[in-house]
C-alpha cells in the first residue's frame, strides 16, 4: 500500500495536533492543580465531585444557621441569667417587705427600690438584638413584648409562636424563648404583682401580718423564677445540641474535601512524567517531519 505526500502530511498533522492537545491540557491542568478540568475528563469522578460540592454546600448553610443560632441563643441567656439575678434582688425586698417593724420610711425605700428594680427586669424582657428585633416576643420580633396598657396595667404584646431554624439534615432546633410564657399565667402576672405591692407599701396604714399581699408576689415570683431558669436550662441544652452538630459537620467537610481531592486533584509526579513523554513525542514528530518534508526523488538520485 502506496502512502501519498498528502496522506503523510496529514498523519504528521494529526500527531503534531494530538500531542500539542495533550501538551496543552496537562499545563492546563499543572496550573490548575486539578486533574478533572471538564466533565469529559472523568464522568464518574465529576458526577461524584458535584455531588459532594452539593452535600459541602448543605454543610456550609447549616454552620452559618448554626453560627446565628448560637449568637442567639447566647444572647438570651445573657439578657435571662442577668434577670434571674435582678428578680432575686426583688425576692430579698419582698421578704424584708414582710418586717412588720418597717416604718413608713423604710416601706417607701423598699417601694422605690422594688420599682427600680421592676424598670431593669423589663428593660431586659424588652431587649433587642443586633438586628434590632425584640428578642422576647415570639415571632412579633417588631412588637415590644412588654407594655403598659391604657389601664396601667401591664400586658404581654408578643406571642407564643416558635422560631426554629435547620441545623441539619431534618434536624432543627428552637431558637426564641417568649416573655408571656415565662412571667404571665391568666389575667395575672408579676409586672402587676409589683406594682399592687409597691402602692400596698406606701399605704400609711400597711401591716404585713394583716395582708396576704406579700406572700402572693413571694409566690408569684417564685413561679416567674423557676419558668426562666428553666428556659436558661433549655437553652443550654439546644447550645450542646448545636455545638455537637457543628462538630460533627466539620468532620463530615474534612472527610468531603479529602475525597474531592482524591476525585480532581492532579498528581504531579505523574503529571511531569506524562509532559515528558507528550513533549518528547512532540519533539521527535516535528523531526521526523521536517526531515521528510525537505526529501525528494532528486535528492535520492
Amino acid at each position: 500500500m502506496r502512502v501519498s505526500t498528502n496522506q503523510y502530511s496529514q498523519m504528521m498533522s494529526s500527531s503534531l495536533n494530538n500531542n500539542s492537545l495533550g501538551l496543552n491540557k496537562l499545563m492546563q491542568q499543572m496550573a490548575t492543580g486539578k486533574r478533572v478540568l471538564l466533565p469529559s475528563d472523568d464522568p464518574m469522578a465529576a458526577t461524584r465531585v458535584m455531588s459532594l460540592g452539593r452535600q459541602q454546600a448543605a454543610i456550609s448553610q447549616y454552620q452559618s444557621n448554626i453560627d446565628s443560632a448560637d449568637l442567639a441563643l447566647k444572647s438570651q441567656e445573657t439578657y435571662l441569667s442577668n434577670s434571674v439575678d435582678v428578680m432575686q434582688q426583688i425576692r430579698d425586698l419582698m421578704l424584708w417587705a414582710g418586717n412588720d417593724t418597717n416604718g413608713v420610711d423604710e416601706r417607701e425605700a423598699i417601694a422605690s427600690e422594688l420599682e427600680q428594680l421592676q424598670d431593669t427586669l423589663v428593660s431586659l424582657i424588652n431587649a433587642k438584638d443586633e438586628n434590632g428585633k425584640y428578642i422576647f416576643s415570639g415571632n412579633e420580633v417588631n412588637t415590644k413584648p412588654l407594655e403598659k396598657d391604657a389601664d396601667g396595667n401591664w400586658v404581654y404584646n408578643g406571642d407564643s409562636g416558635v422560631r426554629e431554624v435547620v441545623i441539619g439534615d431534618g434536624v432543627t432546633v428552637k431558637l426564641n424563648v417568649n416573655a408571656g410564657d415565662m412571667f404571665f399565667s391568666g389575667d395575672s402576672n408579676l409586672f402587676n404583682q409589683i406594682d399592687d405591692l409597691v402602692a400596698e407599701l406606701r399605704d400609711p396604714d400597711f401591716s404585713a401580718g394583716g395582708s396576704d399581699i406579700i406572700e402572693q408576689s413571694v409566690k408569684m415570683l417564685d413561679d416567674a423564677l423557676g419558668k426562666v431558669t428553666g428556659e436558661i436550662t433549655n437553652l443550654g441544652v439546644r447550645q450542646n445540641t448545636i455545638m455537637t452538630m457543628s462538630d460533627g459537620h466539620s468532620e463530615v467537610e474534612l472527610f468531603n474535601n479529602h475525597l474531592i481531592g482524591q476525585l480532581e486533584d492532579l498528581d504531579y509526579a505523574d503529571a511531569m512524567i506524562e509532559f515528558n513523554n507528550y513533549l518528547l513525542a512532540l519533539q521527535a514528530t516535528q523531526a521526523t517531519y521536517m526531515k521528510t518534508a525537505n526529501m525528494s526523488l532528486f535528492s535520492m538520485m
